[in-house]
């Protein structure tokens, strides 16, 4: 009897064990899987003689009538959301549309909201950007002036024209910088540009060294650009790095910026 018992007993935890596996089974199957987002973001310049076609993972952007075609010889903006719902190794390249050689390759950082990729092609070869490393003190901002038209060093300033009083507010961010070299240097903002309505009402002025001219062409258009595109550091922002590629000859977009940003 007692044997009877414990074999009656065995039997029934195992079909309540079963049911239990069953039921979970259902549910996890039933489970509709997380979709994540990251938002990738591929900055520089294509100074090649064809056109560029990106990837990510399988998808192929070359769709939306050819918008997200990188356009030879002119400077690199691709943004996007990619959709994924399970982690796995995936890659970005970049394709020469007319060779089809794969011109450009990174793996995608996986558990991450937001990647920056940095892609600057010219003088027939790709150029490495280099990066310094943050200091929590300061921002550092750098500069790479692409024109090979340009002898002289540059200076580049903040502007603004005082709402209340009319006096003009000039404050340099870099002096002498030589074109066709980086130049870095170390950038706290001022309270007279201190915020995102300072920078929108200001200007980046591109002036010859040491005078008021124009550097690029001796044009103000191409040497006088809206500040609020270039997503400056505010007041009391520090430890950022934030490097620019300033390229006077492309036409309608003369600088490209090479980190993680949102416009």
């Amino acid at each position: 009897m007692k044997h009877l018992t414990t074999r009656t007993f065995s039997i029934s935890a195992s079909i309540l064990l079963s049911g239990i596996l069953l039921f979970f089974s259902a549910c996890n199957k039933d489970t509709p899987e997380v979709e994540r987002a990251m938002h990738i973001l591929i900055n520089g310049h294509n100074g090649s003689a064809h056109p560029l076609v990106v990837a990510i993972d399988t998808t192929v952007y070359d769709h939306k009538n050819g918008d997200f075609i990188i356009q030879p010889q002119s400077n690199i903006h691709f943004t996007t959301a990619f959709s994924y719902k399970e982690p796995k190794k995936r890659s970005v390249t970049l394709t020469d549309t007319v060779t089809k050689q794969v011109v450009y390759r990174a793996e995608l950082p996986e558990n991450t909201i937001r990647v920056n990729f940095n892609y600057l092609y010219f003088d027939g070869k790709v150029q490495e950007v280099p990066v310094p490393a943050s200091d929590p003190k300061v921002n550092k901002l750098g500069f790479y002036i692409y024109d090979k038209s340009i002898a002289y060093p540059v200076d580049i300033s903040l502007q603004k024209v005082d709402a209340t009083s009319g006096a003009l507010i000039k404050e340099y961010i870099a002096k002498h910088v030589v074109p066709g070299s980086w130049v870095y240097v170390d950038y706290l903002a001022s309270a007279d540009f201190g915020s995102e309505g300072d920078l929108r009402n200001a200007t980046v002025n591109f002036t010859k060294a040491g005078t008021d001219e124009w550097a690029f062409e001796s044009d103000e258009a191409k040497s006088k650009l809206p500040a609020a595109g270039f997503f400056f550091p505010e007041l009391n922002d520090t430890g950022k790095v934030q490097p620019y590629f300033i390229a006077p000859k492309v036409p309608n977009q003369l600088f490209s910026r090479l980190f993680f940003y949102l416009d």
